[in-house]
């Protein structure tokens, strides 16, 4: 990798992990002092930034950071509360809707469950420093968790389902693509409705049996986040995660 390319990949970090948008990088003579190379590789490595829509150059004034988006690992554990202030950020939630419901075929075929199952639906929005920027829609099988539907007020529900329930859910599968917002989601999330969300389906198993507790349909503001995906833990017959 080219000396400016890896002087692009630090600065980067930086500002996902430091800075915010307004700031101001430092001056090229500052960097080309702080790692030891001349004004031109900084260029060249600022100009990677630029063409990454991360910052912004100003004549007279410097370097500009832009707002960027949330670096969001997909991995096994699937806590969207958990992983945002892991993050440094405050994350809320409230419920927007919520019901009982029979699977009908496409459903069931998603859930591994036969169609007629009874199945609690809550929809819940998600904030990041009071920005609503992710709608998730999450289906659970009733013989699961039993008064679901009473106990839950908002906030992390995987939370609220190995405290009560006893299960630590892991992701099995999940299948990204992108799709235009409907009005209400343009509505809730505060976004025109001609750009995409990005969409993430989820199968969340049980670690300890290995039965589906819960699947999830998450919608995410495009310009809030970029998926990071990880290898996730396979399960055993037993349901025990393998290393």
């Amino acid at each position: 990798m080219a000396i400016y390319q890896d002087v692009a990949r630090a600065l980067e970090t930086e500002i996902r992990e430091k800075l915010h948008s307004g700031d101001y990088l430092p001056s090229e003579i500052q960097l080309a002092q702080r790692f030891a190379i001349n004004r031109h590789t900084v260029r060249r490595a600022i100009d990677e930034l630029v063409q990454a829509g991360m910052v912004l150059r100003q004549q007279g004034k410097g370097t500009l950071v832009l707002e960027h988006s949330l670096q969001y690992r997909i991995g096994a554990r699937g806590r969207f509360s958990e992983s945002v202030e892991a993050m440094g950020h405050h994350s809320e939630s409230r419920i927007t809707g919520r019901g009982l419901l029979r699977a009908d075929d496409a459903l069931a075929r998603k859930m591994w469950v036969q169609p007629g199952t009874e199945v609690f639906q809550i929809d819940t929005l998600r904030c990041i420093d009071g920005k609503p920027v992710t709608l998730i829609s999450h289906y659970l099988p009733t013989e699961h968790c039993p008064g679901l539907d009473q106990h839950y007020q908002g906030g992390s529900l995987h939370e609220l389902l190995e405290a009560r329930y006893g299960f630590q859910l892991t992701r099995r599968q999940g299948l990204i693509s992108a799709g235009m917002p409907s009005r209400q989601e343009s509505l809730l999330l505060r976004y025109p409705r001609n750009m995409p969300l990005l969409k993430i389906c989820s199968n969340n198993l049980c670690t300890r049996t290995g039965a589906l507790v819960e699947y999830s349909v998450s919608r995410s503001r495009a310009d809030c986040f970029e998926y990071k995906i990880e290898p996730r833990q396979n399960l055993t017959p037993e349901g025990e995660p393998s290393s």
